[in-house]
This record gives C-alpha cells, sequence and structure tokens, in this order.
C-alpha cells in the first residue's frame, strides 16, 4: 500500500513522476480513465490540424520508469476514506496509504450538441476524441467551434494557418471573456479574422441541421451556417463525480489548503480538481499551475511541515497562428489600468495594479518583458516608472495615444474553468 494518483493529466503525472523520484523504493500507482497517458492537452490543436505527429505529443513514455503502475482506461468509481480503498470500474479495489486528487476536468456539452448518432461533433478535451476529429477533418473541413475561450481560440487559429474554413462562435460579447479585458480580447479578435475566421460574439447555436446522421449545418443569430464538423470547446467543470458520499465536495467544490490538502490529512488534490481556499477561492487553472501543484502534492505527502504554493496566479502563454500571447492575470475590476498600444500594429499590453502591486495583465504581440512582469507581480511593491519600463518599449517615446492611465471597472462575466 503506497501513494495512489488518480488521474493522469499535467498534474497527475508530474506527481507521480515527483513521488517515484522522492520515494524510488515505494509503490506509486496511478488510474486514468484514458487509454494513453503523458501526453500534452494543450497540443491537441496542432495535432487535429496536422501540424504535430502524434508522437510529438507525449512527454511521458512507460519504458521510461517501468516501476510506475499506471492503469490507463480505468476509472475511480468510488473512494472509500474510512478504509482508504478506491473502488474502480475493472471492479477492482485498490488501497492507498496516501492519495492524490488530480482528475482534472469534464468537457461542457451544452443541451444542442448532445444529439444522439449524429456524427461530426467533437468536445475538445482529450486525445481519443481528437484522433476521430483528425481523420474526420479531412473529408469534412467545414468547421464551428462553439467556444471562444483559451480552447476554442487556439483551435480556431491553428485550424485557419491550414486554411480550413472556420467559423468561432462565443456567447460573451468578446473573445477570452475569462482571462483578458474588452480591449486586449478585440487584438485577438483583429487577429483571428484577419487570418479568415468567421465570428459570432454575443452569439450560440441554437439548431442543428442533420441529414442521414451527419451534421450539415448550424443555426446561428437565425443564419444557417454549413457546418460538417463542430467542435465544442464551452469550458470544463472539475470531474468529481466519483466523490460523491466521499465527504470531500463542498458545494461542488474540491476544496484545499495553500498546502493543496483537502479535509482528509492523507488526501490531496491538484490540478483543475482543486478548489485553493486562501482567505477567497482559487481556481488557477492553467497547465503551468498543473505543473508545480503536481510536484508540490508529491512533495506534501509525507512532510510534516507541509509547503505552500509559491504563487497563485494563472500566467498562461501560447503563439495563435503568428500572434505571442501572454497572460499575466486576469482582469481587475475597480484597479489601475497602465496600457501600451502601438498604432497599427498587433503590440498591446496591459497592466491591472494597485499601491505598485500588479494583480493581472496581458501581453500581446511582443512578450519579452513576461517573466520579468510575472517576477514583479510576486515580489513587493514597486513604482509605476518601474511599470511602465516593461510595459512600454524603449525604442518608442511615451505619448498620449501610447499610454493611458485610469480605472478599469467594467464587470467581467466568467462562464467557468479556463486554462491552457
Amino acid at each position: 500500500m503506497g501513494c495512489v494518483i488518480i488521474g493522469a493529466g499535467a498534474a497527475g503525472m508530474q506527481a507521480a513522476l515527483a513521488c517515484r523520484k522522492n520515494w524510488p523504493d515505494s509503490q506509486v500507482t496511478v488510474v486514468d480513465s484514458e487509454p494513453e497517458v503523458g501526453y500534452y492537452r494543450t497540443l491537441i490543436p496542432q495535432f487535429i490540424n496536422r501540424a504535430l505527429t502524434e508522437d510529438r505529443l507525449f512527454f511521458w513514455q512507460q519504458k521510461q520508469d517501468r516501476e510506475l503502475d499506471v492503469r490507463a482506461g480505468v476509472s475511480v468509481d468510488a473512494v472509500d476514506r474510512a478504509n482508504r480503498t478506491l473502488f474502480l470500474s475493472d471492479n477492482q479495489r485498490l488501497p492507498y496509504r496516501r492519495l492524490i486528487i488530480a482528475s482534472g476536468g469534464q468537457p461542457i456539452v451544452p443541451p444542442i450538441c448532445r444529439t444522439p448518432a449524429v456524427r461530426g461533433i467533437f468536445p475538445v478535451r482529450n486525445l481519443t476524441v481528437a484522433r476521430r476529429a483528425r481523420t474526420w477533418l479531412r473529408t469534412n473541413p467545414d468547421t464551428v467551434i462553439l467556444g471562444g475561450g483559451l480552447v476554442g481560440v487556439k483551435l480556431a487559429a491553428h485550424l485557419a494557418e491550414f486554411n480550413y474554413p472556420v467559423t468561432l462562435i462565443e456567447r460573451e460579447r468578446q473573445l477570452l471573456p475569462q482571462a483578458l479585458s474588452a480591449e486586449a480580447a478585440g487584438v485577438v479578435a483583429a487577429h483571428l479574422q484577419d487570418k479568415g475566421v468567421r465570428l459570432f460574439l454575443a452569439a450560440t447555436v441554437d439548431d442543428l441541421q442533420i441529414s442521414g446522421g451527419l451534421l450539415e449545418a448550424v443555426r446561428v443569430d437565425a443564419r444557417w451556417i454549413p457546418c460538417r464538423t463542430l467542435f465544442v470547446a464551452a469550458g470544463s467543470l472539475p470531474d468529481l463525480d466519483f466523490l460523491a458520499g466521499s465527504g470531500l465536495v463542498t458545494e461542488g467544490r474540491l476544496e484545499v489548503t495553500t498546502s493543496l490538502q483537502t479535509g482528509d490529512s492523507a488526501i490531496f488534490a491538484a490540478g483543475d480538481v482543486a478548489t485553493i481556499v486562501d482567505g477567497d477561492r482559487f481556481t488557477p487553472w492553467t497547465w503551468p499551475q498543473a505543473v508545480v501543484q503536481g510536484k508540490l502534492a508529491a512533495a506534501n505527502l509525507y512532510a510534516g511541515a507541509p509547503l505552500s504554493l509559491p504563487r497563485l496566479t494563472r500566467v498562461n502563454a501560447m503563439n495563435l497562428n503568428g500572434l505571442s500571447l501572454a497572460i499575466l492575470g486576469l482582469p481587475a475590476c475597480g484597479y489601475d489600468r497602465t496600457v501600451h498600444a502601438d498604432s497599427g500594429s498587433t503590440i498591446y499590453r496591459e497592466l491591472f495594479h494597485r499601491d505598485g502591486r500588479i494583480v493581472g495583465g496581458v501581453l500581446i504581440g511582443d512578450i519579452s518583458s513576461a517573466g520579468r512582469l510575472h517576477h514583479m507581480m510576486t515580489g513587493g511593491a514597486v513604482s509605476l516608472a518601474e511599470m511602465e519600463e516593461y510595459i512600454i518599449p524603449r525604442r518608442k517615446a511615451m505619448t498620449a495615444a501610447s499610454l493611458s492611465l485610469g480605472k478599469y471597472r467594467k464587470k467581467a462575466t466568467w462562464l467557468g474553468p479556463g486554462g491552457g
């Protein structure tokens, strides 16, 4: 009886690898419902559009550590805390001494997209579905993506790179409503449109046209759009169903301390499944956070004085078909805002701050200062002049047009879990 990890995504695999490194003589078991583990979920869009071969998705393979017990294709049905035992879908029981829950999230699929026996609808979440979509797209290129969050925007950008006809639909009035201000989102929207992506904002799919079990079109704003492939990227919710009756879930949340410990001293949680409580509740669901949390959960399993997360920031970086994007944190209502925008270019930089402390922001087009600004976010207070040094490129003089200071009071509407 040793350490068991539920989930083999970024958090789960990092936890498993850290456990094997820290305690090489102890039994470490990973349980995951997918048939393969150890791949970069964030690279699924590049795999779907055939920019990447499947072998390049994987960062770990079983041959790298034969002693790590990986039970792929098996899900956890229930957790018996009293007897420290997991009930598995293959009718096996798995005892544990310590448990890390890293089950991630399940995709949100709107009712309109749950039509049974219809070919061409793909929730964007895992490699199994991505394989089917990749093959399907070859003969069904007319594509609609439902959801303008990080996953939907990335997928649209990468499909457009290979000239797929793409329509992107977002129910809010801007793209990336969980991550960017309206102004920053406008820069991303303009770039996607320049690449040929058709955008519908403040809209959704309200009907499907189906013929012979095949998707032919979707209706958006009373318009019928030809569509043989519909990707659902409407976000995700923590995968908590198997914890019913465990006593670990509070109002639909698996809450943990900043040390990632649940209410049970033998159970930790990391990644998209966890809600971190530190005065407020935080859900910093990004790939970088998942990696850090997985390693920390492993380090704290047997620690007498568990360590806390060094930061709760939601830093994320990506390239959207030629447009670099670094997200430093969510837009913050009521905070001071410093903005630099190059007229006629895609360079846009924005910081939210108060009393010398940076709480969020984004760099678009030129992300060279992302590392330094993130370091400033996690340090002490800094002056406005120091912020401006990294927001405004030194080669350009500060002008009224390129720098604006003010209050950002627009109320943001969050749809659910984010991250890339």
